[in-house]
């Protein structure tokens, strides 16, 4: 004898589980869509990263440069990994007042849409 399931028996109809893989499948797809945002978000961090160390780097030799006539000489540099430029600076030196020299270092870097940014670092130095 087979005995009839009466609605007080546990389990899900097949409108309720369809449902549920829909809201599922939702919910995955902005995981999803959220993680690739991510990815971009910090490979664009890390270029920038890397180019604004770059200019630090340089500003930093500049500074000492600042105080000596014959070294105080505008100048670009490339970053390169491998034969491929990540990065580029140009700096110039300009005379403020007296013995008061100011330092511009102009970074720029690729970013991940193959576009160029630039930013631009300064210190002035006090001879």
């Amino acid at each position: 004898m087979n005995p009839t399931p009466s609605r007080s028996e546990g389990g899900f109809t097949v409108v309720e589980v369809i449902i549920a893989v829909m809201v599922l499948t939702v919910g995955l797809l902005g995981l999803v869509s959220t993680a690739a945002l991510v990815t971009r978000m910090i490979g664009r961090g890390q270029r920038s990263a890397v180019a604004g160390n770059f200019a630090q780097q340089r500003l930093e030799r500049l500074r000492t440069a600042a105080c000596i006539p014959a070294q105080r000489v505008p100048g670009a540099e490339n970053l390169t990994r491998g034969s491929t430029a990540i990065a580029s600076n140009v700096w110039r030196f300009t005379l403020v007042a007296g013995t008061t020299w100011r330092i511009d270092v102009t970074t720029t870097y690729k970013t991940t849409r193959n576009r160029s940014r630039t930013e631009r670092m300064e210190t002035t130095v006090i001879c």
